[in-house]
């Protein structure tokens, strides 16, 4: 008994508490036959845009870092620029969220052949980490004229295809 006393606290000493051990949030993306998963430290090394945006909630300007999606699009080899026609056009981009919340997009809305707007999947809001409520990752999209599609708290992309078989 004095042994597994012993043994107890010295575990105690030895192994770290269960929050240290969190897992960094992450992003998962994904394409038929490839997926890719980046931690937020790999995000945040990606190249960066900000953008001014209005909330729609309270009608106040917002500043929002992060990664444009079309650039986490291009790490899986989307089908963007010159590529994107025929098929690529039944292709779209499902936004999946921690809490179960999803959005689709058609792939093309990300292409800056198709729209000159730019969709940021944000780690940052006024200079500071994301709220709880909306981390790790929020999408931005500007000019919605409704902020539904304005996910909180992303954990994946993934291309599907709308094409018939």
């Amino acid at each position: 008994m004095r042994l597994l006393r012993l043994s107890l606290l010295t575990l105690a000493f030895i192994v770290p508490p269960l929050s240290a051990l969190a897992a960094e949030p992450n992003l998962t993306i994904a394409s038929p036959g490839r997926t890719l998963i980046l931690t937020a430290s790999e995000i945040a090394a990606l190249p960066r845009t900000e953008l001014k945006v209005v909330d729609m909630s309270d009608q106040k300007e917002r500043h929002y870092a992060g990664v444009a999606v079309r650039e986490l699009l291009t790490r899986i080899g989307a089908p963007l620029g010159e590529k994107m026609r025929g098929s690529a056009l039944t292709l779209g981009v499902m936004v999946r969220c921690k809490d179960g919340y999803a959005v689709l997009f058609s792939l093309a809305e990300f292409d800056a052949n198709f729209s000159d707007r730019t969709i940021l999947l944000a780690d940052q809001e006024d200079g500071q980490m994301l709220p709880p409520s909306a981390a790790p990752f929020r999408l931005v999209v500007p000019g919605d004229k409704r902020g539904a599609r304005g996910a909180r708290g992303v954990s994946s992309l993934e291309i599907v295809s709308f094409a018939q078989p």
